[in-house]
């Protein structure tokens, strides 16, 4: 990368289209099921799908956030590959899909979990966190559509900042989450942030 530029995303779009959207997606399906029983049968097939498309939709907005709070402190660099750029997005459609998942964890999951299958859902400790964060940042950057450098990067104030040997070890666990196609890997690295 050229010395007064700096890559929007660092790898995490291959990895992560296999995930992003599925939780909604499942879940639509299995809504648009009218018969009680054959839910509750669908329910035990997609529980776990559900589950593992959940957690890898959150570690991809964890993996923006480190990656963002690394690529913040680089002053004055030119992002590179933001192909949201120039466009014209409403609040709703950046935080669409996070409301969603809030929501999905919130009330939807638990209290499917208890009706088809009589358990209790705890979801995660770190999911909340990640995505109320990330949203927080989406709004507060207005969905990236205007933003061209990293002058411009805004990060929810109550998120630590990085110092700059923490900034190496992140970018190298960033790659390694990559190279690994696993970002689930920076669910591990929450301490740095929150």
């Amino acid at each position: 990368m050229e010395n007064n530029k700096v890559k929007f995303d660092p790898g995490f779009a291959p990895v992560a289209m296999e995930y992003l959207g599925k939780v909604g997606y499942m879940y639509y399906m299995f809504n648009s099921i009218q018969d009680k029983k054959m839910k509750k049968i669908n329910f035990n097939f997609i529980y776990k799908k559900l589950e593992e498309n959940l957690k890898m939709n959150i570690s991809f907005y964890m993996g923006c956030l480190l990656w963002a709070s690394c690529i913040v402190d680089e002053k004055d660099k030119e992002l590179d590959g933001n192909k949201l750029l120039g466009e014209v997005c409403e609040e709703k459609e950046y935080t669409d899909e996070i409301n969603f998942l809030i929501d999905f964890i919130e009330k939807s999951y638990p209290r499917d979990t208890k009706y088809y299958q009589n358990r209790i859902f705890v979801p995660n400790s770190k999911y909340l966190p990640i995505l109320k964060a990330y949203k927080d940042f989406l709004v507060l950057n207005k969905g990236f559509c205007n933003t061209s450098n990293t002058n411009q990067i805004v990060m929810p104030e109550y998120l630590k900042v990085l110092s700059k040997e923490n900034i190496n070890y992140i970018r190298e666990k960033i790659q390694n989450a990559i190279d690994k196609r696993d970002l689930s890997l920076l669910l591990e690295e929450f301490s740095y942030l929150f």
